[in-house]
């Protein structure tokens, strides 16, 4: 086969869905070889090799691309939120960076290669999306946008693979950790719902991927609960059939300030799961204003209190080591913390990570206290508190030194990025 895939348990959602969409526009994926196995890459000698991935994976990436061109003669082709953050820095390891929501990009980009026996020529400059070098000099065609992706289904017809479904895209609250909104737009666009129910149907468990599960049917930034109702009614008759319809949880979640008893009601009476995954970020408001979350300390205890009051387990996320993050900072988070597994709720803790593209690219961490450490140590322990925030520590370091390095004026969905730090 001319063109392989690369499939990782991480990008596993990303190539379903792109699979879907490249033979929703004409293309014949059984061309594709779609592997998690560098020796079938090997084997198969492909004329190029898609890759996506994110920043927290660029390292093992470099030595498996490193290792596959010993290998085999191929064009190396990268998507993913690092390709769109930093398209220079991918193109130290890859041929091609697609930049941007790449389901018509791939499209066009793998036809023109075909046609042109898989080399980069002039003729890529006619495609949006795409970063490269011809010539030694570095051409960036444009940012790729999909206005409707709806357009697109979320798995190919002719495939076993299926995922989580993405059934809504965009995010308008822009917290300025998060390289969602800068990737994917300000504005919440959503998947129609006679689509979610056709490919749910596919699911024995149906989830799904959304940055806000009970903002369904809204721009983003309001409840919709006539429309969030009708969706999940609407998937009642596949429940009846016996699959499973999990909401607000893995791999989604939900804002606070959308815990309501009418959101909760809902949930209840149409959905399987009894737990619900929220955000919090911090236990200090002028932290959550600086990250721009859009809620406060109030709207994260309501929600707890709500979810308990209906018997449904919250699992709260937040994230230490914040820039500007002081001891007393850190304290408030703490008695927060405590104050959500007295309630009966679950903690999951991360540190926090500097990610290209977006305004805290270049944002330093702080140090956690010593009282963070230890109660961060002893909630582990004794089984109160998830998250591999140790690891995130050594690798936070890591993404530092990257950013660093090899920083460059990210692509965005919304233009300029506005840093803070």
């Amino acid at each position: 086969m001319q063109i392989a895939i690369r499939m990782t348990n991480r990008n596993h959602n990303t190539f379903v869905h792109l699979l879907g969409a490249l033979e929703a526009q004409g293309f014949d994926i059984d061309e594709i070889l779609i592997t998690k196995k560098l020796e079938d890459i090997i084997r198969a000698k492909p004329k190029a090799v898609l890759y996506s991935f994110m920043t927290q994976e660029v390292w093992k990436v470099e030595e498996e691309v490193k290792l596959l061109r010993e290998k085999i003669n191929a064009l190396f082709i990268a998507g993913g939120y690092h390709a769109t953050a930093m398209p220079k820095h991918t193109l130290r390891t890859f041929d091609i960076a697609v930049i941007g929501e790449g389901e018509e990009t791939l499209f066009y980009l793998l036809n023109a290669l075909k046609s042109r026996k898989f080399k980069i020529t002039k003729e890529l400059l006619d495609i949006k999306g795409l970063a490269f070098y011809l010539n030694g000099q570095f051409a960036f065609t444009g940012f790729a946008k999909v206005e409707d992706f709806a357009r697109f289904p979320p798995y190919a017809e002719t495939s076993k693979l299926i995922a989580p479904i993405e059934i809504s895209r965009g995010c308008p609250f822009a917290c300025r950790y998060c390289q969602t909104p800068y990737m994917k737009g300000f504005l919440m666009r959503h998947r129609p719902i006679d689509q979610i129910v056709k490919y749910s149907k596919r699911m024995k468990d149906m989830r799904y991927i959304t940055p806000n599960a009970f903002a369904y049917g809204s721009p983003g930034g309001t409840l919709k609960i006539r429309k969030l109702e009708a969706l999940l009614k609407a998937l009642q008759p596949l429940r009846k059939e016996g699959r499973r319809l999990y909401y607000g949880t893995f791999p989604s979640e939900v804002r606070p300030e959308f815990v309501k008893p009418e959101t909760l009601e809902l949930l209840i009476k149409y959905a399987d799961n009894r737990r619900l995954a929220i955000g919090a970020q911090s236990g200090d408001d002028e932290m959550l204003r600086f990250m721009h979350r859009g809620h406060s300390i109030t709207h994260i205890m309501e929600a707890v209190e709500y979810m308990i009051e209906y018997g449904i387990e919250p699992v709260v996320d937040f994230i230490v080591g914040l820039p500007n993050e002081d001891e007393e900072k850190q304290r408030k988070s703490i008695e927060l913390m405590k104050w959500i597994m007295r309630k009966g709720g679950k903690v999951r803790a991360h540190y926090f990570m500097p990610l290209p593209g977006t305004p805290f690219a270049r944002c330093k961490p702080s140090s956690l206290s010593k009282e963070m450490s230890k109660f961060l140590g002893d909630m582990a322990r004794e089984g109160k508190i998830e998250g591999s925030w140790g690891e995130q520590i050594r690798l936070s370091k890591k993404l530092q030194k990257l950013i660093e390095e090899f920083y460059e004026e990210p692509m965005s969905y919304v233009g300029k990025i506005r840093e803070v730090c």
